[in-house]
């Protein structure tokens, strides 16, 4: 048993943060078998292509476990620069689908790079913060960083890894000892440029804002699919219908991905929906937890931002299944059908568990008297 635990906790320092990731992602997996089973038997192909998206998943955690995450602080402005120049080649030369330009086709393999975007963003700013010290001065230059991949995310546009990338921004902030005043200025500035944000939003962005405001709106046009969702979310009842059947959500194709949560709560009822938001409070807490204890600035802020990146988005697609929020097509960490969210957030976990791997080590041996 000794070595079993030594074992597990070589792969993951804190088996329980891991252990959450991994429930959620066979969850995920169970929910698009049954999602697209329909009549067939078997794995069908959409299960496939994620189990085969989960195997690069954990072989980039497992390697960001074993390396030492210090050297990140030494790569974090080539990462940076990298996710940058993917997010620009997206908008020239990447492929467009239901009116937006977010994906880079390679052969069989299609790739997000705001994605990989929100994980080059926390650790470039997590470095410049690590070296400085928090005034008016440098929190202007962190909010230069977040600056052109939030704006070439927008432009996609992604509203949903905008907000993810402001959510992180401000929560690295906090954590950085920015004073509150200063972000409450900030805060209040980001709210008068709403309106003018409001004319850049796309026709079809603002016809989902009108559909959260007036849930009745066009109900077998834009507003079908949210209704669909309030059904699903209902049917589920207090265990759910299982994994395979007839669902309200047949024939939306996003319903694995920016509607998991509501396919999911469907198939496993009440109880399973208040497991899934157990699971996602378990990262939030040993993330934080992680956090508090890494051996250095950067660490600190590296786990917290990573953390952010997972819980934050996990919030905004719960938000926007249940209705309190317009939707924005923002992945469910772990569930949603998507190789590109899936092996992010899994390379974002192997990040953590590394600042975890190294946590100064406390002696608890009780002292002895000679």
């Amino acid at each position: 048993m000794t070595f079993a635990r030594q074992a597990v906790r070589a792969l993951a320092p804190d088996p329980a943060l891991a252990g959450a990731g991994l429930t959620l992602v066979t969850l995920g997996l169970l929910m698009i078998q049954g999602a697209t089973l329909h009549s067939a038997t078997g794995i069908t192909g959409a299960t496939l292509r994620q189990a085969v998206y989960l195997a690069a998943g954990l072989l980039a955690f497992l390697s960001l476990r074993r390396m030492d995450y210090r050297l990140l602080q030494r790569w974090a402005l080539w990462l940076y620069l990298g996710a940058a120049g993917a997010l620009a080649f997206v908008l020239a030369l990447g492929t467009a689908a239901h009116g937006a330009r977010r994906w880079i086709d390679i052969g069989p393999v299609t790739i997000q790079p705001s994605e990989f975007a929100k994980v080059a963003t926390v650790t470039a700013i997590a470095a410049f913060a690590a070296r400085r010290e928090p005034s008016r001065r440098t929190v202007a230059a962190a909010l230069a960083l977040l600056g052109p991949p939030a704006a070439l995310v927008l432009a996609e546009p992604d509203l949903g890894s905008t907000l993810t990338l402001a959510v992180i921004w401000i929560v690295l902030m906090a954590v950085w000892g920015v004073s509150w005043r200063i972000l409450g200025g900030m805060a209040l500035l980001a709210l008068a440029i709403l309106p003018i944000l409001f004319v850049a939003v796309p026709e079809y962005q603002r016809e989902r804002i009108a559909v959260f405001v007036d849930p009745a709106r066009d109900p077998l046009g834009s507003g079908f699919t949210s209704r669909q969702v309030e059904v699903a979310l209902g049917g589920g009842g207090l265990t759910g219908r299982g994994f395979g059947g007839p669902s309200a959500l047949d024939g939306l194709a996003p319903r694995t991905a920016d509607f998991a949560f509501a396919q999911l709560a469907e198939q496993v009822g009440l109880v399973g929906s208040l497991a899934v938001l157990g699971l996602f409070g378990i990262i939030a807490w040993r993330g934080i937890s992680v956090a508090g204890a890494a051996s250095d600035v950067f660490g600190r802020l590296l786990a917290t931002g990573l953390t952010a990146v997972i819980v934050g988005q996990a919030a905004l697609h719960i938000a926007v299944n249940l209705r309190l929020f317009p939707a924005t097509g923002i992945p469910l960490p772990f569930v949603s059908q998507g190789g590109s969210a899936l092996v992010t957030v899994f390379a974002a976990l192997g990040m953590i568990e590394s600042v975890a791997a190294h946590r100064p080590v406390i002696d608890r041996t009780p002292w002895r008297g000679d």
